[in-house]
């Protein structure tokens, strides 16, 4: 029987494209278990697919209960602070601000208890804009910016809304005005029912930049105050460091002037 050269070219054929074909299998079901294990671990998801948008819903999951990544929201840019968790991880000081958007609460100091309304900063001055201007500006060199919360700040697609352009120009105003430059940062403020209004200073009260020195909480008393036409807009609270005399800058009323920490009485 004579040796047949078709045949065998043939054979030979259909084997190689059977390898060829099972390689390319294979790396397609590599692919596939990639792209699964990639979009299951939310941090390498989040490096593959860049900037992210998130529902309420969504950014609540990650608050270091059922998820062990803590996010947190500043004007609606949300921000890993997982390399923070001695900060705001679940039980500490800051955890109230992980998992939704308590954007007043940078300036207001509350800490207590979340709710949708401390995203709303419509109530705030000029010069306290400014401040969340500068506390988002820490997070931007401090954490890793993640994405944007769909709502108040940022639309379905990402773009800023008309109520975020409205809060950063009113930001700007407070740059561009004289009247309200600050000689030293302002307090932290937070009220509570059974202990009303408290004021504090530390290495980074008022800016969110840490500073060398951490000051007295001292009243700001200006002229118009002086004058009895009251505060308008003006600061409430500075932090003075010691061994400042300045007559605008006194005491609280039966805080010790050496405190770090202050109990304001009411004004009736």
């Amino acid at each position: 029987m004579g040796f047949n050269v078709g045949a065998y070219l043939r054979h030979t054929v259909v084997v190689a494209l059977g390898i060829l074909l099972f390689y390319i299998l294979a790396s397609k079901r590599k692919q596939i278990l990639e792209s699964v294990f990639s979009i299951t671990d939310p941090g390498k998801a989040q490096l593959e697919l860049g900037e992210l948008l998130f529902t309420e819903t969504e950014l609540s999951k990650f608050n270091g209960k059922e998820r062990d990544l803590l996010y947190l929201v500043i004007l609606g840019h949300v921000y890993d602070v997982t390399a923070g968790l001695k900060h705001y991880g679940p039980g500490q000081s800051y955890h109230m601000f992980v998992g939704h958007d308590a954007t007043r609460s940078f300036v207001t100091g509350e800490f207590d208890e979340y709710s949708s309304e401390l995203s709303d900063v419509s109530s705030l001055k000029e010069t306290e804009l400014q401040q969340l201007i500068t506390w988002k500006e820490f997070y931007d060199k401090t954490y890793r910016y993640v994405g944007k919360l769909i709502g108040r700040y940022f639309d379905s697609a990402g773009q800023p809304t008309a109520y975020y352009q409205h809060v950063l120009d009113r930001a700007a105003k407070a740059n561009d005005s004289k009247d309200n430059e600050r000689q030293y940062p302002s307090c932290n403020v937070e009220w509570k029912l059974e202990m009303g209004t408290r004021v504090w200073c530390t290495n980074r009260s008022g800016t969110g930049q840490e500073r060398s020195w951490i000051g007295r909480p001292r009243k700001v008393v200006t002229s118009a105050e002086a004058d009895g036409a009251g505060r308008g807009s003006e600061q409430y609270c500075a932090c003075v460091p010691e061994g400042n005399n300045d007559e605008q800058y006194v005491p609280f009323p039966g805080c010790d002037s050496a405190a770090e920490s202050c109990i304001v009485p009411d004004q009736n």
